[in-house]
Formats: structure tokens, sequence, C-alpha cells
């Protein structure tokens, strides 16, 4: 398995993630002034600067969208296609409804330790650290956002009734 990225790594964990935390809820919601893709190409771009040239990257395959996913407001961001380990294929910045936070919610690239074939695993970042929340999807947006979805979705409680 390769070793992360830097520029790929630091833009997702630490720049994007650090970004995300600090506007919160407002970066769910889409803007009347356009895209954000400006915005997330400019951080990626600055944040190569402060790498050495062999470590930049081109922002090729960098986008996003606003969308609801189970009633929550959430921006997707499509990373460049990841190839070391934790490196992400995409981040969702969501808002659970009732809430006034915003999840930092990764769907990284991963190797089976056994046999070697690739997955993926969902992450987390908050205000406390990096959660690993196991498994995750094939690295398909709408199987991401599901995932999401659920992740966030807080469960009903049931009744037993005799």
């Amino acid at each position: 398995m390769s070793d992360p990225r830097p520029h790929h790594y630091r833009f997702v964990h630490r720049e994007l993630a650090r970004q995300v935390l600090e506007f919160g809820p407002r970066l769910t919601v889409p803007d009347a002034g356009g895209s954000l893709l400006p915005v997330l190409t400019g951080i990626w771009d600055n944040l190569g600067q402060t790498l050495p040239p062999e470590d930049r990257l081109p922002s090729h395959g960098l986008d996003c969208r606003h969308l609801r996913a189970d009633g929550h407001p959430l921006l997707l961001v499509i990373l460049p296609t990841p190839t070391g380990a934790t490196e992400a294929h995409f981040v969702a910045a969501v808002h659970p409804q009732g809430t006034k936070t915003v999840r930092y919610v990764t769907l990284e690239h991963a190797v089976n330790p056994f046999d070697g074939s690739p997955g993926t695993v969902l992450g987390e970042w908050s205000s406390e650290g990096h959660l690993n929340h196991g498994e995750g999807p094939s690295p398909v947006a709408e199987l991401f956002v599901a995932a999401v979805a659920k992740l966030v979705t807080p469960k009903k409680r049931g009744f037993w009734r005799r």
C-alpha cells in the first residue's frame, strides 16, 4: 500500500477539515454568489505553494455540489483520484437537522491487509480528532451520500409491547 501524497492528505485532513469546522453550516447551503469550487481550488493551490514542487498536485478532478441527504443540507466535495492510503475519494460537510454544528465526513481510500484488494473507510474529523467509522461503501458519490445520511440521522427508538 502506498503512503498518502502530502498535498492530497493535507488538503482533506488538515486545510479543508479546518475550514469546514470553522465556518460550519454556512458551507452546506448554496450561495447565491455561485459555486464554492473556485474557493476550494484556491485552497488546494495555496496549499500546493507551501509544498516542495515534487509534492504539488494539480486540482484536476476537484469538484463540489450542494445537495440534501435525507433532509440534511450537505456540501459534497469530489477529490482528485486517490492513490495512497487515507487519501479521500469524497468529503461531506453535512449539517444534521436540528443541530447547530456541521460534521466533516470522509470516504478514504484503503487496501485490505489480507488480500491487497482496494476498499474504503468512512472517517470523520471533529474538534476532538479523527474518528474511524469502519468499512465504507464503494467510491460512488450516491453511495457515500447515503452512508453519510445514515451516519448523521438519529435512529428511531421502538417500544416493546407485551
